[in-house]
């Protein structure tokens, strides 16, 4: 990885969220400078290779691609996140935080793509 981060002058990564009936905490309504009313100390975290965080209202906040997991009908939905950096050491993300704890109908997976150096 060291060696991928030497060479590389910026990366891109995103991560895509399944979820069946998962409350929308930390997804667009998180995120989103013009979303609803906000979730209270529910906002999803991301953190980097070498520590950083991504997360609302920092340079580092992830784009929200798409937002279908505040959508409880019954079917899965997911919400995308992309990262993209012009450090890349900051990527791959490795852990994500502050996720809420899930109701007993719901279910969630997480898809991570391959992470693009440049």
């Amino acid at each position: 990885m060291k060696f991928l981060h030497l060479l590389s002058t910026e990366a891109s990564h995103s991560i895509t969220l399944h979820c069946l009936n998962d409350p929308p905490y930390g997804t667009t309504d998180s995120f989103s400078t013009t979303g609803s009313v906000p979730q209270e100390n529910a906002t999803l975290r991301f953190r980097g290779w070498n520590k950083q965080m991504f997360e609302k209202d920092t340079v580092l906040e992830p784009h929200v691609l798409q937002d279908e997991c505040k959508i409880q009908d019954g079917s899965w939905h997911q919400s995308r996140f992309f990262f993209h950096t012009q450090d890349s050491r900051q990527l791959p993300i490795v852990d994500i935080q502050e996720f809420p704890t899930s109701q007993s109908n719901s279910e969630r997976h997480i898809e991570i793509s391959p992470v693009c150096f440049l």
